[in-house]
């Protein structure tokens, strides 16, 4: 085989490893959201809402995560109606509309958040810090020819949520769901029962935190 088709080989491989471990990270976490009765968009908009000073509108939440708009208006509208969120019309202009958790919601973040942080961490535990810090600078590399295609007619959305003074921020705001290390399981099937089911600690409000980016644009 030539150099050439080597290159080929290991850009194709690269590149699906990375769809990969991100759709795979994708099912795992809702399915953990699913134990609690939500599922990981529904949780992504919750976390948004949280991590933002109130009043939030849509158009915070659609910033943060990187969807659209009016997406997040019907995830929004979906959740309203299950009892997850409150929509408002209390701002100063009219067209804008506020949105607050429930209490329902607040309690489902509440039980929800340390599985999710557990299993990131048990996820990134199989890396030293240096190799995360590699991770990070690669993926950041990757992520920057990505936006070279951008067409240069739409706007960029960037999720807040990859920036590190952004997510001190997140850490500070959803601190307060951390929960004291459960019992370590002895089942072979505890990672697909939910990462708590590990007895891993989760993160504590200003402990350093790895996050996986498009936290998220499903």
């Amino acid at each position: 085989m030539s150099e050439k088709s080597d290159a080929r080989s290991a850009d194709l491989q690269a590149w699906l490893l990375i769809h990969a471990a991100r759709d795979l990270a994708f099912y795992l976490q809702d399915r953990i959201c699913g134990e609690h009765g939500i599922t990981l968009e529904q949780y992504t908009v919750l976390v948004a809402i949280k991590h933002h000073d109130d009043p939030v509108t849509c158009t915070d939440v659609a910033d943060w995560l990187g969807h659209k708009v009016n997406t997040v208006s019907m995830i929004a509208d979906r959740m309203v109606k299950i009892g997850l969120l409150r929509r408002t019309r209390d701002l100063p202009d009219r067209r804008h509309v506020r949105l607050a958790l429930t209490r329902k919601a607040d309690e489902i973040l509440r039980q929800a958040t340390p599985d999710v942080w557990a299993f990131v961490q048990a996820t990134m535990s199989s890396l030293s810090d240096g190799e995360k810090t590699t991770l990070i600078d690669l993926l950041e590399r990757v992520r920057a020819a990505e936006l070279q295609h951008f067409p240069p007619d739409q706007p960029i959305r960037i999720e807040a949520s990859y920036e590190t003074s952004d997510l001190s921020r997140l850490i500070d705001r959803l601190g307060q769901y951390a929960a004291p290390p459960a019992p370590v399981a002895n089942r072979p099937d505890a990672v697909s029962q939910g990462p708590a089911a590990l007895g891993l600690r989760t993160a504590r409000a200003g402990s350093p935190m790895r996050k996986r980016q498009k936290g998220v644009s499903y």
